[in-house]
């Protein structure tokens, strides 16, 4: 009995440390099993990231006219963040856009004003 709770008690340490890792590593990941493991993921918290579109940085991936943009977001903080995400289309040169994410997972996204993205965020945003 006393091998098996061992045993037991081992297995519960490693897939513990082995989910704290995975989540560590996925958080900023812009891969497509990063993103999706961290939309259900419980250890990130949900959170507004701020984007100024680049075109440069567009691909049209699938041929569609989705345009997939791989740019530097930054959160409330001012902290940089990789993001990756799909527009319906070429979004606006120089615009700024709110991407309601959870990691590096994207929920959806708005355009916002300069008024409404916090001071220290709009002056990394345009560096």
């Amino acid at each position: 009995m006393r091998s098996f709770l061992r045993v037991f008690l081992l297995g519960f340490v490693i897939i513990g440390v082995g989910y704290l890792g995975l989540c560590m590593y996925a958080k900023d990941s812009t891969t497509q099993a990063s993103q999706a493991f961290n939309a259900f993921n419980v250890m990130v918290k949900r959170e507004p990231k701020y984007i100024k579109i680049d075109n440069k940085e567009a691909t049209d991936k699938d041929g569609y006219g989705n345009y997939t943009y791989d740019l530097k977001s930054y959160d409330e903080n001012g902290n940089e963040h990789p993001i990756e995400f799909m527009g319906m289309g070429k979004l606006k040169q120089d615009h700024y856009l709110e991407l309601d994410t959870k990691g590096s997972y994207v929920y959806s996204y708005k355009e916002v004003f300069k008024k409404d993205i916090p001071s220290d965020v709009y002056t990394k945003l345009n560096l």
